[in-house]
């Protein structure tokens, strides 16, 4: 008697968690079939990131974001190597660049002191990978890193913001 009940117990377990973790659900009757990639992708999409660098990984364990600008996908770690309030001072600059841009126009970031080795740290950690800038929740800048950077600057430089945008971006970063 009591291997039945222990049977008749895993079988009721059993067809609970099956009907709860089936994908489908009862509304007003009607059984509605819910795709659970696209509501996790709508999570990843929706996800919100505070304005500063991130590492971009390989998998699609972070938030996806597009480049802005681009038809370019990344998936970005949702921890912040720096946010905004790790910046001293932001401003644009401006460069013929040798005449390869016309208006070559940037942002440059300049970090505070007291986080340039975590900054020179996370940049050595990502030669040969991407960094991402998010400001407003939005993916502006994903590029790949090259070499250490000591010095504590960054930039947004990827010359397809006009000035105006550049403008408002340093507004948002203060």
């Amino acid at each position: 008697m009591r291997d039945l009940k222990n049977t008749l117990l895993i079988v009721f377990v059993f067809l609970i968690a099956f009907s709860s973790c089936s994908g489908l659900r009862k509304a007003d009757n009607k059984v509605v079939n819910v795709n659970i990639d696209s509501v996790y992708n709508h999570i990843l999409m929706d996800s919100i990131l505070v304005s500063g660098w991130y590492y971009i990984i390989e998998t699609n364990n972070g938030f996806k974001r597009q480049l802005d600008k681009s038809d370019e996908f990344y998936f970005v770690d949702p921890r912040p190597i720096l946010v905004k309030d790790h910046f001293d001072k932001i401003e644009l600059f401006e460069t013929d660049f040798k005449g390869q841009y016309p208006d070559y126009i940037g942002l440059e970031i300049r970090i505070n002191k007291e986080y340039v080795n975590l900054w020179a740290t996370a940049t050595e950690k990502s030669i040969g990978k991407r960094l991402g800038l998010i400001i407003d929740n939005k993916l502006v800048n994903a590029p790949q890193v090259n070499a250490r950077i000591e010095g504590g600057m960054t930039a947004l430089n990827r010359s397809v913001y006009s000035k105006e945008e550049l403008k408002k971006f340093k507004t948002r970063l203060k």
